[in-house]
């Protein structure tokens, strides 16, 4: 299908999130007005993929931005879907073509007309896994076909979801089934998200299958600080539950008036004082007051337990309240350990970078060493072997264009000037070459050796009166290196 951007409104504009500095070098997105072009949802799958690869790193991770990034890409691919298919009358008349993909993807795609079937999606769902792993291989892997195949998995999608929409009759009324509940302890442990590596989503190219930075250990730095901070919570929890407990101990209203039981205690004596005046008196019912006397000294028992009653409960809250306290003092304990804990790993992966940046530091040095030294063995070297020299991020003089024209056009501009000579031994033959005084701090900042001699360790301005040492001094790498 052709695209169609008279049909589609041209004052759409989709707006991108605001970038940080960082992901802006990799591709500033900017406001995508009608149709969107292949570069521009290209760079938006540039700066998602970016992003992902930094996901794993705590401080770097922003999920907020992931997902407006993510919502930008899919609002871009439905414009792109809608300026192609939206004014077809039957769906069923149209037809997906997919990218041609390289020879290593072994995926044979073909056109879909209409609703694609299960096959066909898992077949573009494989096609976009394998093509990811092309990533490793510049060479291999095409932006614009990786932006083809995740559009094409698109309109598949939209073609899918319109064929469910047409077929299902539109439910106005809601049925009233019983949802059942979900346990608290159950509900913690279901999943909120797919794991993206399961099956791969319509925002292909996103580095949802990039390796992550491996841990330093087997216990994870974050599942610590999220363990820290429940433990936090339920400490905070058990002192309120403590307070609440000495209030209610405190609280005199909710206790038994002591003077109420000294009252009925009283009142039972004088009972009992009553009956035992009765007892000595002649009547004709003396076992009746016995009985009398029975019942009233059993209610005097009852009235001295209860009366004892709220003591028992206040010792059993106190001894709560103390059990409590000892349970918040065991958790703060572990809390402080697993901060400890943390702070321990922190440091751990923090000397493995180290030793990871020392160690890529050598190989550097060793591949320049290496690449000196075949340039160096190489008969009949001439000036023009000085533009072949890398420096320590694999750039040549001639990648960088500091001269222009190379050693050689810059001996052959100069050549006349000796105040611009540069001795330089090249495979035992000295060599006067040509370099003007403001390239010196350049090259010397290039090949990493200007250190005292620019103004500072980021200016290619030399140091006033140091271009007789800048001179000697790059004459005299240049030397070691091919000499």
């Amino acid at each position: 299908m052709v695209d169609r951007p008279g049909w589609y409104p041209p004052g759409q504009v989709c707006f991108p999130p605001e970038l940080p500095i960082s992901f802006k070098k990799v591709y500033d997105l900017k406001p995508v007005v009608g149709v969107p072009r292949d570069d521009e949802v290209i760079g938006i799958h540039a700066v998602i993929h970016a992003a992902n690869r930094v996901s794993g790193v705590p401080e770097m991770h922003d999920p907020d931005l992931h997902m407006k990034l993510v919502d930008h890409l899919f609002s871009v691919q439905m414009a792109r879907y809608r300026s192609r298919y939206s004014l077809i009358t039957f769906p069923c008349d149209a037809t997906y073509t997919p990218p041609a993909l390289p020879p290593p993807v072994s995926v044979n795609l073909e056109p879909v007309s209409g609703a694609p079937s299960d096959e066909e999606m898992k077949k573009v769902q494989d096609a976009i896994q394998m093509y990811q792993e092309l990533r490793r291989f510049p060479s291999l892997f095409d932006a614009h076909v990786n932006m083809e195949l995740s559009q094409h998995l698109f309109d598949l999608q939209m073609a899918r979801y319109m064929r469910l929409a047409g077929e299902s009759p539109p439910n106005l009324v809601p049925p009233t089934t019983a949802t059942p509940e979900i346990p608290d302890h159950v509900q913690e442990r279901i999943p909120t998200a797919i794991d993206e590596n399961a099956r791969p989503t319509n925002n292909a190219g996103t580095g949802s299958s990039t390796a992550g930075v491996q841990p330093t250990s087997n216990v994870d730095v974050r599942e610590l600080m999220e363990r820290s901070n429940q433990l936090a919570e339920r400490f905070n929890q058990l002192l309120e539950r403590s307070n609440e407990l000495v209030e209610r101990c405190a609280r005199p209203s909710e206790q038994p008036d002591p003077q109420t039981f000294c009252d009925k205690f009283n009142q039972v004596l004088e009972r009992i004082a009553q009956a035992m005046e009765q007892s000595h008196r002649p009547t004709e019912l003396p076992n009746r007051l016995d009985e009398q006397f029975c019942q009233l000294f059993e209610r005097f028992n009852q009235l001295f337990e209860q009366s004892a009653q709220p003591a028992q409960k206040a010792n059993e809250l106190a001894q709560r309240s103390n059990e409590l306290a000892d349970r918040a003092n065991q958790l703060a304990d572990r809390l402080n350990q697993s901060h400890e804990h943390s702070n321990q790993l922190s440091e751990q992966a923090n000397t493995t970078w180290e030793q990871v940046k020392n160690a890529l530091g050598n190989i550097n040095k060793m591949l320049m060493r290496i690449q000196h030294a075949i340039v160096r063995n190489h008969k009949g070297s001439t000036i023009n072997s000085l533009d072949c020299l890398a420096n320590h991020e694999g750039k040549t003089q001639s990648d960088s264009n500091i001269l222009g024209i190379g050693f050689a056009g810059s001996t052959k501009s100069w050549s006349s000037f000796s105040k611009f000579r540069l001795p330089v031994v090249i495979g035992g033959v000295s060599h006067n070459t040509y370099v003007q005084n403001r390239l010196l701090g350049e090259l010397l900042q290039f090949y990493g050796i200007g250190d005292e001699l620019c103004q500072s360790a980021t200016s290619v301005l030399l140091k006033d009166g140091q271009e007789a040492t800048a001179r000697h001094r790059l004459g005299t790498y240049l030397s070691l290196c091919l000499g």
